[in-house]
């Protein structure tokens, strides 16, 4: 659904990893926006799976209750065919490793989770909860204009695809109080109209933000865009209101409460995901075993004092990529070693620009059968 390059694109930054396959995001992941007036606290988590094929989905969808549980508001992030029978979800309903596994097990997907892809417990949960709901209809982008013609609704051409405003009707039907159904592009990054918008909307309590012209900047409101009726927007006071007013959690300068470790890991488990076949990065967990920073960072002076450090040195890792199988370890060395090579490399080079030092990282291969299953190796794995 695009979840992780949404959060990224309100981030202004690229904090959780983004492949194109669906349930790249295991963790949730906490990214935080602060302005002088203003600080929210964005949680990035896996996409809904309706029927846990492994305990690990079962640990998964458990953040996913505890994050709804959690949260003053919530932002619904689906795609631009949700509405018009594809998946969407609270951060996305996908075909992934619950669907079609290297064994060739079960397929769970639309179908199952219905029209909407998001189930109907999390729509009882998102009506029911009082909270504001804000959806993304994500990935308009998508939408050939030259084969999807504008829609007309009466008499009147809004100016939008057929298929953007039927997904967004969709949401409206489904969600009657969300405060606003927003087309969005995240993958065009912090100036994408959308994200623009949902970003000042978020962050209205700050004077410096003008919400009106962010709202106009989408064009002509999509019918059921908005939910006081077609074309008018939300006040300030009702954007002001999403979030409750109250003392910062974190200092201004705090980002993520993940670890140097937990970024290097999601790095390289993103590089499995781009490099190896459709279904073996489900099978595989990335560990750190050591994270050396004792060269990270190198003096100014001549003399050892530490008046000023600058970011110049090296980082040596060691990691470990768990995998269920012998089969799947040899898929993952591959011939000669090569792939575990070309996946060193890559992941390195992320590596290197994520932290901007100089990174040595040492890869290995290893078997731990039924980790997705093994209710200890997930808690240790933090999971559970």
């Amino acid at each position: 659904m695009g979840k992780s390059t949404l959060l990224n694109a309100l981030l202004s930054d690229d904090l959780a990893i983004v492949t194109s396959r669906p349930q790249t995001t295991r963790h949730a992941i906490l990214g935080v926006m602060t302005s002088d007036s203003t600080q929210i606290c964005l949680t990035d988590t896996p996409g809904i799976i309706d029927r846990p094929a492994y305990k690990l989905q079962t640990g998964m969808m458990d953040v996913v209750r505890s994050s709804v549980r959690d949260a003053d508001a919530y932002l619904v992030v689906t795609d631009v065919y949700s509405g018009d029978g594809g998946g969407g979800g609270l951060g996305g309903v996908d075909d992934d490793e619950s669907g079609m596994d290297d064994d060739g097990g079960r397929r769970v997907g639309k179908d199952v989770v219905g029209g909407l892809g998001i189930g109907d417990e999390m729509l009882d949960r998102l009506r029911e909860s009082g909270r504001p709901v804000i959806v993304c209809v994500n990935k308009v982008d998508l939408v050939d204009t030259g084969e999807d013609n504008d829609a007309v609704v009466g008499d009147e051409n809004v100016n939008a695809p057929t298929r953007v405003v039927r997904s967004v009707l969709g949401w409206r039907s489904a969600l009657p109080n969300a405060l606003a159904i927003l087309p969005t592009c995240a993958a065009n990054g912090p100036t994408d109209p959308g994200i623009v918008a949902l970003r000042s909307m978020l962050m209205s309590n700050d004077p410096t933000i003008d919400v009106g012209a962010a709202i106009r900047a989408l064009g002509r409101p999509v019918p059921g865009m908005f939910a006081n009726d077609d074309t008018l927007m939300p006040s300030v006071d009702e954007c002001r209101d999403i979030v409750p007013v109250g003392p910062p959690l974190y200092q201004s300068d705090f980002f993520t409460d993940r670890t140097d470790r937990f970024c290097s890991s999601e790095l390289i488990r993103e590089t499995l995901f781009t490099s190896l076949g459709k279904e073996l990065p489900y099978c595989c967990e990335v560990r750190i075993e050591s994270f050396d920073e004792s060269m990270r960072y190198v003096d100014d002076d001549d003399d050892g004092a530490k008046v000023g450090k600058k970011k110049s040195g090296l980082i040596r890792m060691g990691a470990t990529i768990l995998v269920e199988r012998d089969s799947q370890k040899g898929i993952v060395v591959g011939k000669g070693g090569s792939k575990i090579r070309d996946v060193g490399i890559e992941a390195r080079r992320k590596l290197q620009e994520f932290f901007g030092v100089k990174v040595f990282l040492d890869l290995r291969v290893k078997v731990d059968k039924n980790w997705r299953n093994d209710v200890e190796k997930l808690k240790k794995y933090g999971y559970m």
